[in-house]
């Protein structure tokens, strides 16, 4: 048996493998929030600087900071979920300190 077949057959490196894939997962979530939130400066603050009057810049102001508020929100559901499930499938997994000890 080679190496990477010993490592697929072992339970702690399915669990590190798929632990790894999860925190992929929630970077790529974070970077394309990140991304929106910096489009959304773009075109709110071109919005902004092309404001006729106060009551515009104003309404831009609410939509610019609804829309990122939006944003937010659903980052912050998402980082909370995504440790949720991390710490979940961190518990179906026996501890070593909890094994039974050998006869």
């Amino acid at each position: 048996m080679n190496h990477s077949q010993a490592q697929a057959n072992d339970p702690s490196a399915r669990f590190n493998a798929h632990l790894f894939e999860r925190m992929r997962g929630m970077h790529r979530e974070w970077l394309k929030n990140a991304q929106e939130i910096r489009q959304l400066e773009l075109d709110y603050g071109a919005k902004l600087m092309s404001a006729r009057t106060a009551p515009e810049a104003a309404s831009f102001c609410n939509e610019w900071m609804a829309k990122r508020m939006a944003i937010v929100v659903h980052d912050q559901e998402m980082f909370a979920n995504s440790w949720v499930w991390l710490l979940a499938d961190m518990s179906e997994q026996p501890l070593a300190a909890c094994s039974k000890p050998p006869d």
